[in-house]
């Protein structure tokens, strides 16, 4: 299982279904075909606009709601944008007046410090009541250039992952009570760290994602196939969060493995390589930009995102993404 990933469930129908509607008739809209924000034009500023929501994989509704804030604004982050103003977007379960109160307070204190020390606010929401809590946030973002998408992405360009792997299957073993409690405390510290700053080191990647629920090979797909080009990977680059190694190699999975994996049926799995294919959370964000630029930004970049890694670069080969 995989409670935090449960926002991507039916994702890629989604985006499917928006890929052959009908075009855009505003113009103020510039789609972006595969990019999770969309963008504006507004008063003449560029302004991107998302928004996410996670079921609560944690009986700690603080925690729960910094990792669902640090989630939402990924996207944000990952176009090059400055966060400006959230929404949120709450089912709470059903609670006594009393208590459903001061989950809702605690909450929004939370959720809020995260989102102004990202440099936005809150400035509104919904609230309604279901089986499970449910925290999700509509974002916006300013851009003060032209914003990085997944299409730009150069060949022989560095990709830089911001954050380690393994949210996905830490969480799915938790839920069955086969993770040690210093994993999953390792696995919600990542969870809840910001990337404003690293994302602003990053402002001039050729092309940019986060990692969430398709995976690092699924997101990185996504760039591939924007951008018309292949993929080289290093697996002994990779980052994994403590303990992800261990239960992958005992075959736990996240709920969401199956799908992911089946994108790149080419590529092989089972032990560690299945956290390719690992869906997660509040993940790094994935850049592409140039090797020597790369390679002298990543200690600046380890300050703000301790386990930045270089892990492959950019090929000629279009759609084709191999493992080294």
């Amino acid at each position: 299982m995989c409670g935090g990933c449960g926002a991507k469930v039916g994702a890629r129908a989604l985006k499917a279904t928006l890929s052959s509607a009908p075009e855009v008739q505003r113009a103020d809209i510039t789609p972006l075909p595969g990019d999770d924000a969309a963008l504006l034009m507004t008063g003449g500023q560029r302004q991107v606009l998302s928004t996410d929501h996670l079921r609560a994989f944690t009986a700690d509704p603080v925690v729960m709601a910094r990792i669902a804030a640090v989630h939402a604004l990924g996207d944000i982050w990952a176009m090059g944008a400055a966060p400006q103003a959230a929404t949120a977007n709450l089912i709470l379960p059903k609670l006594s007046p009393e208590l459903q109160a001061r989950t809702l307070r605690e909450i929004m204190v939370a959720a809020g410090k995260i989102i102004r020390d990202a440099g936005a606010d809150i400035v509104g929401g919904h609230t309604s009541v279901g089986d499970e809590l449910t925290i999700g946030f509509s974002v916006t973002g300013l851009c003060h250039r032209q914003p990085i998408t997944l299409a730009g992405a150069q060949p022989g360009d560095a990709l830089i992952l911001t954050k380690p792997l393994g949210t996905g299957v830490i969480m799915a073993a938790e839920m069955t009570g086969a993770a040690d409690g210093a994993f999953v405390a390792g696995a919600l510290t990542s969870m809840s760290q910001l990337q404003g700053q690293a994302a602003e080191l990053l402002c001039g990647a050729h092309a940019m994602t986060d990692v969430t629920g398709f995976g690092l090979l699924g997101h990185l797909l996504g760039i591939c196939e924007a951008s018309k080009l292949g993929a080289e990977i290093r697996l002994d680059a990779i980052p994994y969060l403590t303990g992800a190694a261990t239960l992958a190699t005992q075959g736990i999975r996240s709920s969401l493995f199956a799908e992911n994996a089946a994108q790149l049926p080419e590529i092989s799995t089972g032990g560690v390589q299945d956290l390719l294919f690992d869906p997660q959370t509040a993940g790094g964000l994935l850049a592409a930009l140039p090797m020597r630029q790369a390679e002298a930004l990543l200690p600046q970049l380890r300050t703000h995102a301790p386990n930045a890694a270089i892990i492959g670069r950019m090929s000629e080969t279009a759609g084709a993404i191999t493992l080294v």
